[in-house]
């Protein structure tokens, strides 16, 4: 077995999907699928239970028993700081009310609302691609990093400072759940090298457990639209 190294740089991608509360991906009407390349960063921090410690010391003081448990980890904690706000995207990740314009038939969405006891419904998952550092192209082929986090639970809308300078929306406290419900994904993320070959989802399904992955693919991040908004995510079965 060869184990293919990576130097991760930049971000050129973010896409977010609306799940389930099982974290299954919603396809047709009431789906929502949003791809953009309008964030400054993403900040990932590992959540871990504290260990037990088992400390019993001898007659002379001396320890009898000094030993501790593993550490547990319960989840990530994410924030994400955007340089482009598009409203589907704040609601598709903190349920934020949404606010609409007067344009006849279709109204526009121009913006969002804060309000109470909204943010525990919202689930979604999170895909990133990256560039490579000194990755050369094989066969006029490019590699990418790419970082799933299918299951993400409970954005808020962060922190806002208006100044003379730009306005950076953050969302925060979201963290990460045990991502089964994905399954290997309703997109193509990758190229298999193994008949037939070409563009593929996830080669193993996500397990109970599983949180996230990381993974050089020579499939191109999807292209960024030049609109705003939410895309409804096919049924492949439909």
């Amino acid at each position: 077995m060869t184990s293919l190294c990576m130097k991760p740089i930049g971000g050129t991608a973010l896409r977010a999907t609306k799940v389930d509360a099982c974290g299954i991906p919603l396809v047709g009407e009431g789906s929502c699928s949003i791809i953009t390349d309008g964030f400054v960063s993403v900040e990932r921090t590992a959540q871990f239970a504290d260990p037990d410690e088992f400390l019993v010391k001898n007659a002379a003081g001396q320890f009898c028993i000094n030993e501790r448990s593993s550490p547990l980890f319960q989840w990530y904690n994410l924030t994400i700081t955007f340089c482009e706000v598009d409203p589907e995207l704040i609601n598709l990740m903190t349920n934020s009310p949404l606010v609409l314009n007067d344009r006849a038939v279709t109204p526009d969405t121009v913006g969002w609302r804060t309000r109470e006891g909204v943010n525990a419904t919202a689930f979604w998952a999170l895909e990133l691609w990256t560039r490579l550092a000194g990755q050369a192209c094989v066969g006029g082929i490019q590699s990418y990093g790419y970082y799933a986090l299918p299951f993400i639970k409970e954005g808020v809308v962060g922190d806002l400072t208006i100044e003379n300078g730009p306005a950076s929306f953050t969302v925060t406290q979201a963290r990460s759940a045990s991502a089964e419900g994905w399954g290997v994904g309703p997109y193509d993320v990758l190229n298999k090298l193994a008949a037939p070959t070409g563009p593929s989802p996830l080669l193993t399904a996500f397990q109970q457990g599983d949180h996230d992955q990381f993974m050089l693919t020579t499939l191109a991040p999807p292209a960024v639209p030049s609109t705003c908004g939410c895309v409804e995510l096919e049924d492949p079965e439909a």
